[in-house]
């Protein structure tokens, strides 16, 4: 009876401080967060990963913060790319109410915090790379040939530098003293970070990566390395960059107030880049459910490409006749 009313003491105090610890970072400063019997701080509860500022910084735009009319001006850009893009049906969906959001107060030009220009410093074969991309990303011989996103074998929006994606970013935050788990909505994927853990041998690779992680004060640092060849490419409207075995992305997660979860990122990997590179994001509580994600039970949309590429084949052939 005693563990039970304890229990249940602990979690009013609990409510108390979430109430409490709402208001963004200026409240912050002037609560204590909730945390758990491990004396660690609780993030814990789904998170939206929605904010439509664009991982590089676009053409014409010449500094990180930028004013209300010019985040204006991106998400008019960005609407332009809305308009070929399936509609409708997500709860978080691309064709959903999205906006450039504030970070610390701030409207960024870029998730891209360092380099100063906000462009990811992709060395020559990098560029190649994205060149060859870009070219082949409308190849439809076969399924092989589609992005694995499109396969229902992998998410973009969990692989970790996280990034705002075209659907269903909801992401829960599962948290034990030994390992936390995060649970994202696309693909049903969980990354488990094994805490003041040491990587797995370097010849063990997933498309998750290999994901270790410990606490610097009340901010979760997490440590990933060992992606697979096989899934190197992390694209979306807005995102396209590279990860190799030898990637470590270091992830940083600061909790603002109750409401609002700093993210920030580093990526380093000699392999496609001249210089590390860094990028500030947040996550917004969100009330969820995460729902069911029955990708491989309805992918109509696979089948649906690759029959519309044959169709484009047959006007082709008859084109050159």
């Amino acid at each position: 009876m005693n563990g039970a009313r304890n229990f249940a003491i602990s979690t009013v105090r609990q409510a108390i401080l979430v109430m409490l610890c709402v208001g963004g970072e200026a409240a912050a400063a002037d609560c204590q967060p909730p945390r758990l019997h491990d004396g660690h701080v609780d993030l814990q509860g789904i998170w939206n990963l929605s904010n439509l500022t664009p991982l590089e910084r676009p053409r014409g735009f010449d500094t990180l913060v930028i004013s209300p009319i010019q985040a204006a001006e991106i998400e008019s850009w960005i609407d332009t790319l809305k308009r070929g893009q399936p509609t409708g049906g997500e709860p978080d969906g691309f064709d959903d109410e999205r906006y450039v959001e504030r970070i610390h107060g701030e409207l960024h030009s870029s998730v891209i915090v360092d380099p100063h220009d906000g462009i990811i410093p992709g060395n020559d074969l990098f560029k190649q790379k994205a060149s060859q991309f870009r070219k082949r990303f409308m190849a439809a011989d076969g399924p092989e040939e589609r992005p694995p996103p499109e396969r229902c074998l992998s998410s973009p929006g969990t692989t970790p530098p996280m990034q705002a994606i075209v659907s269903l970013n909801l992401h829960e935050i599962i948290q034990t003293p030994d390992i936390i788990v995060i649970h994202s909505e696309w693909n049903r994927d969980a990354r488990i970070i094994r805490m003041n853990a040491r990587h797995a041998p370097a010849a063990i690779v997933s498309w998750l990566g290999d994901s270790i992680g410990w606490w610097d004060k009340d901010t979760l640092v997490v440590e990933t390395t060992y992606f697979t060849p096989t899934s190197h490419t992390r694209t979306s409207p807005l995102v396209l960059f590279f990860v190799s075995p030898q990637t470590v992305v270091t992830e940083r997660f600061t909790l603002a107030s109750n409401e609002e979860l700093i993210y920030s990122f580093t990526v380093v990997d000699p392999t496609y880049y001249t210089a590390a590179w860094a990028g500030e994001n947040h996550l917004n509580r969100a009330a969820g459910p995460i729902l069911e994600y029955a990708c491989h039970e309805g992918n109509y949309s696979l089948a649906g490409i690759l029959r519309g590429a044959r169709v484009q084949d047959g006007r082709d052939a008859g084109a050159s006749k």
